[in-house]
């Protein structure tokens, strides 16, 4: 999954691809046409707030995540984002865990003097092992 889907359409192609429909069974649960699926998918409309919500009732996932504008958000950002709106609920769970344990870690990528913080030690091996029990628990 190292794709971008920086616009509404290709979020909500990946999403319905992700989970197996055509565009026809999309159009029927989220009462819309078909055609206009497509048209959406390929960046021919615009979708109105009443179609967002309503598309990501269908898909399953927050209409926020369809709304993401690619000029606020960098490829990283649409990424995580993309892996967030197809997982599970538990491997959200999961996720949630393990993003607030890196930050409240304070682990950097990287530093002043351009080392990663893995180099210098910041980082141990085991740190997530909990996590996972935990999120698995939950």
């Amino acid at each position: 999954m190292g794709e971008t889907f920086a616009s509404p359409g290709e979020r909500i192609k990946m999403l319905r691809q992700h989970k197996h429909l055509t565009q026809e069974q999309l159009g029927e649960l989220a009462g819309l046409n078909p055609n206009y699926i497509g048209q959406l998918e390929r960046g021919q409309r615009t979708p109105s707030i009443q179609t967002i919500h309503a598309l990501a009732e269908a898909l399953q996932v927050d209409p926020g995540f369809l709304l993401l504008s690619p000029e606020k958000s960098d490829a990283t950002y649409n990424h995580l984002m993309a892996i967030v709106a197809l997982a599970t609920p538990e491997q959200v769970a999961l996720i949630t865990k393990i993003a607030e344990t890196v930050v409240s870690s304070g682990y950097r990528v990287g530093n002043e003097s351009g080392r990663a913080a893995s180099e210098i030690g910041e980082v141990n091996e085991g740190q997530y092992k909990g996590v996972e029990d935990e999120a698995s628990r939950g």
